[in-house]
């Protein structure tokens, strides 16, 4: 009988303690997969051109500033930055030749934007 009553208890342990850690997986689980998730959405890539103003001609390697990271216009004056977090961002764009400009973009009313520079 106490053998009997061993066993029981030896099997109500083990199954209560696989039952806490298949709870603690499965939760721990659906966190990781809701933060991949949400990490996901938080960043976006925003592309667009550098222009002259007169002409709207596409400014070949143009430096672009965006929360202390830069960023070039490549041989089409088109840039690429990607991962940045939605909301408002300050974009300087500095080129030899023509006037900084410092503009405002919200991202996420605008993906794709164009700027246009000055000659001094």
């Amino acid at each position: 009988m106490k053998s009997m009553l061993l066993i029981t208890v030896s099997l109500l342990l083990s199954f209560s303690v696989w039952a806490e850690t298949e709870v603690k997986n499965n939760k721990e689980t659906t966190e990781t997969t809701s933060t991949s998730v949400v990490e996901r959405v938080k960043s976006i890539q925003l592309t667009g051109s550098v222009l002259d103003n007169k002409n709207k001609e596409t400014l070949v390697g143009a430096t672009l500033h965006v929360d202390g990271k830069k960023y070039y216009s490549d041989l089409d004056g088109n840039f690429r930055i990607p991962d940045i977090k939605p909301g408002r961002h300050q974009v300087e764009v500095v080129l030899i030749s023509y006037q900084s400009a410092v503009v405002e973009i919200d991202t996420e009313n605008q993906q794709e934007i164009k700027i246009y520079l000055h000659r001094n």
